[in-house]
């Protein structure tokens, strides 16, 4: 078995500036962790060579003519699979949790959770593009990406009721 818990900051402080350099070139951010995990939940396959194998074949499809081979895949099969692996991903999310002891009934929690909710899924299907717009480039809309804000959001709300709750605390 490996110990990585005491490598878990190291593992994303490098995650982080993979994401940083992934994004300067133009190319997405990783967001590896809980599609990883739900994909071995929905396939029962946990083999680390499989994971391996499939960041190959994704490199070799990604700069080869062969990448225009995955438009044949119909959009619902695309959609449909979006929608049965994010939702993994949201269950398992609320399975930690439960499994964590979370209070889920706790006003901090709940503020926590309704804001990332209404402004991830809210923002990504009401606005255009799923962001927020920001700026133009040479005409275009520059958007940011209502799930990166209901992210940034929840963990800075949570950081300012931490500081509320401590100073609460104090006095």
């Amino acid at each position: 078995m490996y110990h990585i818990s005491p490598l878990l900051g190291e593992n994303l402080i490098g995650d982080g500036i993979g994401d940083i350099v992934s994004t300067f070139f133009g190319g997405p951010a990783g967001t590896n962790y809980g599609e990883n995990i739900s994909a071995s939940a929905i396939t029962k396959n946990f083999s680390t060579y499989v994971f391996g194998l499939t960041a190959i074949l994704a490199i070799i499809l990604s700069f080869t003519p062969l990448a225009l081979f995955t438009n044949f895949i119909p959009n619902a099969v695309v959609n449909g699979a979006s929608i049965y692996l994010f939702g993994v991903i949201a269950s398992q999310g609320i399975t930690l949790m439960i499994d964590k002891k979370v209070d889920m009934f706790d006003p901090k929690n709940l503020a926590i959770i309704s804001l990332i909710f209404v402004i991830g899924l809210g923002g990504h299907y009401a606005l255009p593009n799923g962001g927020f717009p920001l700026y133009k480039v040479n005409g275009n809309v520059v958007y940011f990406p209502a799930l990166a804000l209901a992210a940034i959001s929840g963990i800075l709300l949570n950081y300012l009721l931490n500081l509320i709750h401590k100073k609460s605390d104090s006095n």
